[in-house]
């Protein structure tokens, strides 16, 4: 396959196959013990950066926190944090190329695959931009990521070094010491089917060693595009996006297909977890064990919401066609206006809050959407439906009107063939 130029588009598709692993007692003690070794270079890696943070630009964030209408002070104050940045910050680069020394030294440190070290290194990366994008942002609230606890499982990542081979999944971890994990049916034959395997991550989905959980492994892999199939305007989907339900129109028919609100049932919960944590000393025994409560529930209602959006996804694909068109949202927010429900100043509990929620939400399942139709040679057209006229029901009973009204305004819009 030719190399692709730089910004060109690729053609092949990324996908993910998970299934779940059982080990032998003599492979989980070798798999801890390689968690153990990734998590300690995930801390001190961590520490590193840090304590850099702490002796040169947390003290001029806290100058910055302080300052209330002097501009000018500010200013200052910005060019030498940028200066600080510039002269201090640690890199990537300079991590991974510190594993050849410590590679060298420690024996049991070298035993782990350095790829494996350095994916966990690119891990940490990722987490520490993200805190440190907070912090320029102006959020000074904004912590680092945490260090991973003893007994916690810091999961395994490799680029290479494994293989699919007589329906195993084999893990070399060097000096010819392998993991073999038998792969599911469908899982292998999308495995199979794949041109190239990626990335491979092993891991837990309780990290808590001391509770009930599970061992799975992931598996990036890269696919061919299959042939695309040609748009038909008159042919497609037309998709009238909502919180609750879809208003779909298309040749197999219309209908109204409802959304599972997951936040309905939990969001309720939440809220009473919330008020009884206020009652509780922060970081009690008690606060702590509500605060875990919340935690599983607020991954409970993710959970369940996502697997509702990818069952919706499936089923239009299936149902209806390949080629859909749905209205371009607009996220009912305002300028300066953030989703926070902690800090009334930026819009309160509810209202901007729960539309900006809402939107990114449904944008989130037209996302899962355009991923899965390339599986299918298909497309997702976003078309903007300025309404002139106002719905003539509220809720699920508008979205057939909507629909009807996009593939309308759509239709009109298309003066050539797409």
């Amino acid at each position: 396959m030719a190399k692709r130029k730089f910004g060109e588009k690729s053609e092949a598709l990324y996908r993910v196959v998970k299934f779940e692993v059982k080990f032998t007692r003599e492979e989980f003690y070798k798999v801890l013990l390689i968690s153990d070794i990734l998590r300690e270079l995930f801390n001190s890696a961590l520490a590193e950066r840090v304590q850099v943070f702490t002796e040169h630009m947390a003290p001029l964030y806290e100058k910055l926190r302080s300052l209330t209408g002097k501009a000018e002070e500010a200013k200052e104050i910005l060019l030498d944090l940028r200066a600080k940045y510039k002269e201090n910050s640690i890199t990537l680069f300079d991590q991974i190329n510190a594993l050849t020394i410590k590679r060298a030294t420690d024996e049991t440190f070298a035993s782990v695959p350095r790829n494996w070290q350095e994916e966990t290194l690119d891990a940490l990366d990722g987490a520490y931009k993200s805190f440190v994008a907070l912090r320029k942002n102006g959020d000074y609230d904004a912590r680092p990521p945490r260090s991973r606890n003893e007994g916690f499982f810091q999961k395994i990542p490799g680029r290479f070094g494994f293989k699919v081979k007589e329906g195993f999944l084999i893990l070399s971890c060097g000096a010819g010491r392998n993991l073999s994990f038998p792969i599911p049916g469908h899982q292998l034959g999308k495995l199979l089917e794949a041109k190239e395997l990626k990335k491979f991550e092993l891991y837990r989905d309780e990290p808590d060693l001391k509770k009930p959980g599970r061992f799975w492994i992931s598996v990036a892999c890269e696919s061919s595009k299959p042939a695309s199939v040609a748009f038909d305007p008159e042919l497609a989907v037309y998709i009238a996006l909502g919180a609750s339900s879809l208003g779909i129109i298309s040749p197999k028919g219309e209908e109204v297909l409802p959304l599972w609100r997951s936040d309905k049932i939990w969001v309720p919960k939440i809220n009473s977890v919330d008020r009884r944590m206020k009652k509780r000393l922060k970081n009690s025994r008690g606060w702590l064990k509500l605060n875990s409560a919340r935690r599983r529930m607020q991954v409970i209602s993710s959970r369940q919401q996502l697997q509702d959006e990818r069952e919706i996804v499936d089923y239009l694909l299936e149902k209806h066609g390949c080629h859909f068109v749905v209205i371009d949202l607009v996220i009912r927010s305002k300028e300066g206006k953030l989703a926070d429900r902690q800090k009334p100043e930026r819009g309160g509990r509810l209202g901007l809050n729960w539309a900006v929620q809402n939107t990114g939400s449904i944008s989130r399942l037209v996302l899962q959407l355009q991923e899965k139709v390339k599986e299918h040679g298909g497309s997702v057209r976003r078309h903007k439906l300025a309404l002139v006229e106002r719905p003539p029901g509220i809720g699920s009973e508008n979205k057939i009107w909507m629909a009807r009204k996009l593939k309308d305004d759509f239709l009109r819009t298309i003066s050539v063939p797409v």
